[in-house]
């Protein structure tokens, strides 16, 4: 190429070289200009909302402060008087910050002797520098309120209380458990009442062992199946004795469905065992007596009635002290320790779902309690105590608490059984296994087999001789064989001598007489029947409730959860109570731990406790 034209060429790209780098050094400037205008707009944004949270940070302070002084108790001047006095020292009216404006407190309430609950509102208003830059957000403004009380308004108290036999146990020189409770929950509610100048505290109880016994007003609240037949009238309950067996699919929730089924625990006693050595044994009572402690059942031939209303049953809440306190008056101690059970009822009765109950059939004092668990101006406090962990007990299985039995009762109190088999209930099962006329029973193959579906087991021996030759049926001079089958005690009919009309039982009267140890040995195992053993018979009855302690301790931790989302406070009372059950009440407890859980290791400590939560209740406290 001509020199003359590469010279040309290399000038005009040198200048268009530098075209574009100016252009480029153009557009960084650009781009650092627009980045520090986004820094100041945020930066700006920022000192804004800085500015105003500041003042309201303070304002709000202030209010607070000033509440709880006006709400005092201990004051002589007007709630007005003493926020504008803070106001006032605050300086924040005079807080010479351009752009920034407080409004005047205003101040509201409710005063009495007993109560002080104050209401103070005020506003901030922070003008923006930098927003209103970029948008048409001008300044920020905010309606402050607080509120402060001390003294006892609309309280809702449900009492949970232990009563285990171990509450019968001595504290050396302090007297029994069971007393020191008496005394301590006693003096609470003394307390409670007297600082209730508004009529405003209810107090119900809830007193608890291995279940809750509730009086039968309560327990037809509900819907429920197995009620007991007493004296011969099906579905009527057991006198002072319900005990309903809450479905655990209901620990993590605070209402009890009024109209869903649930089961009444079988009021019988499953605890007991016998010996299985094959004698017979009479029944401990033929006639429906019943003692019982919490729903612990006992059947004895001297028994009496015992009248659990007076004694155990739960107290629905009154804002009269009196039931309580005579309710916490006469406790007696016994039983297994279910603290989950307890607590599940103390939750259902606090929660906003048993108005109707109380409607229904709570006094005057409580109408249209419980209040809604959101009601602002209700406080709902449960106090659970216990001096146990949770220890398992068992309990009827369902399809034997109540219904028609296989077991006749005859006039002079003893018993028979027809045998059923479940794949055929048309077809008795007899002695051996199957239904065959070809099985024998102790060498005789029995006369009419069909139709002998009773076994009696008071007319069995001990020991049968075998069929030996040509014999009667039941007159053997064969070897002796203890627990045998007897022909003579498998008849046509449930009519032996003496029996006179023997008549079918209700499952829930077969508990009212014998206990179902008795039934398993006797009836089952004494039979002969093949698998009827002693073992079997029982696991068929009977089972754990609850199925063990770290179920039990589970469903607590769910009651107490579900309670506290709910806004019912929680406190709690580990009465000398063993390392696990002083965790589980230390869960259970509302927040902060130090204020709603104690450590009770004596009965002193244990007044200390209660009357240390009725104050509580009491004090000087932000509302809202």
């Amino acid at each position: 190429m001509p020199q003359p034209i590469f010279a040309l060429v290399q000038k005009r790209a040198s200048a268009s070289l530098i075209r574009f780098r100016d252009d480029e050094r153009g557009s960084m400037t650009l781009i650092i200009v627009f980045m520090f205008l986004v820094m100041v707009m945020f930066g700006g944004i920022a000192v804004d909302v800085m500015r105003y949270e500041t003042r309201r940070v303070t304002l709000q302070q202030t209010l607070d402060r000033a509440a709880l002084a006006a709400a005092s108790l201990q004051q002589n001047r007007t709630p007005q008087a003493i926020v504008d006095d803070w106001f006032a020292k605050s300086g924040i009216l005079q807080d010479g910050m351009d752009f920034v404006e407080f409004t005047a407190a205003t101040v509201g309430g409710q005063f009495d002797e007993g109560l002080r609950r104050v209401t103070v509102d005020a506003s901030v208003f922070s003008q923006n520098f930098f927003m209103s830059w970029y948008s048409d957000r001008d300044y920020f403004q905010s309606q402050l309120r607080t509120e402060a009380a001390q003294g006892v308004s609309q309280i809702e108290v449900m009492l949970v209380l232990d009563i285990t036999g171990s509450m019968n146990e001595s504290l050396g020189g302090g007297g029994t458990k069971i007393a020191g409770l008496r005394a301590a929950a006693g003096t609470f509610v003394d307390l409670l009442k007297q600082s209730d100048s508004q009529n405003g505290v209810s107090i119900g109880v809830v007193p608890y062992a291995a279940q809750v016994n509730i009086p039968f007003q309560l327990r037809d609240q509900f819907t429920v199946l197995d009620k007991s037949t007493w004296l011969q009238v099906a579905n009527t309950g057991v006198p002072f004795i319900n005990c309903i067996e809450i479905p655990t699919s209901t620990f993590n929730s605070t209402g009890l469905s009024q109209t869903s089924q649930m089961r009444m625990g079988a009021v019988a006693d499953a605890n007991s065992t016998t010996t299985t050595n094959g004698n017979y044994a009479t029944p401990a009572s033929n006639t429906p007596v019943i003692t019982s402690r919490n729903c612990t059942t006992r059947v004895d031939n001297a028994a009496t009635a015992f009248n659990e209303s007076t004694y155990n049953h739960v107290v629905l809440p009154s804002k009269s002290g009196t039931p309580a306190k005579n309710r916490i008056a006469n406790l007696v101690a016994d039983g297994n320790t279910n603290i989950a059970m307890g607590m599940r009822w103390g939750v259902a009765l606090i929660d906003e779902a048993a108005r109707p109950i109380y409607t229904a059939i709570g006094d005057a004092s409580v109408a249209g309690r419980p209040a809604d668990n959101d009601n602002e101006l209700t406080r709902k406090i449960i106090v659970l105590m216990t001096d146990g962990d949770h220890v398992t007990n068992t309990h009827v299985r369902d399809g034997y608490k109540a219904g028609a039995s296989p077991i006749w009762r005859g006039q002079d109190g003893n018993y028979a059984i027809r045998f059923i088999n479940p794949a055929s209930p048309a077809a008795p099962i007899r002695p051996g296994s199957g239904t065959s006329a070809a099985l024998s029973c102790s060498g005789w193959q029995l006369a009419n087999y069909a139709t002998r579906e009773y076994f009696v087991p008071h007319l069995k021996r001990n020991s049968v001789a075998q069929k030996n030759g040509n014999q009667a049926e039941g007159a053997g001079t064969g070897a002796s064989t203890a627990g045998a089958c007897d022909p003579l005690a498998w008849l046509a009919t449930p009519a032996w001598p003496g029996s006179g009309t023997a008549r079918r039982l209700d499952w829930s009267e077969v508990w009212a007489a014998v206990r179902v140890s008795w039934v398993a040995q006797q009836l089952y195992a004494r039979s002969g029947v093949t698998g009827m053993s002693y073992t079997n018979a029982m696991n068929n009855m009977r089972a754990n409730y609850l199925t063990n302690d770290a179920n039990m301790d589970a469903l607590l931790q769910q009651s107490c959860t579900a309670a506290k989302a709910a806004g019912i406070e929680v406190y709690s009372i580990a009465f000398s109570a063993p390392a696990q059950g002083e965790a589980a009440l230390n869960g259970c407890a509302s927040l902060p731990k130090s204020n709603y859980f104690y450590d009770a290791a004596n009965n002193a400590d244990l007044m200390a406790a209660f009357a240390k939560i009725a104050t509580d209740i009491s004090d000087l406290r932000l509302t809202q």
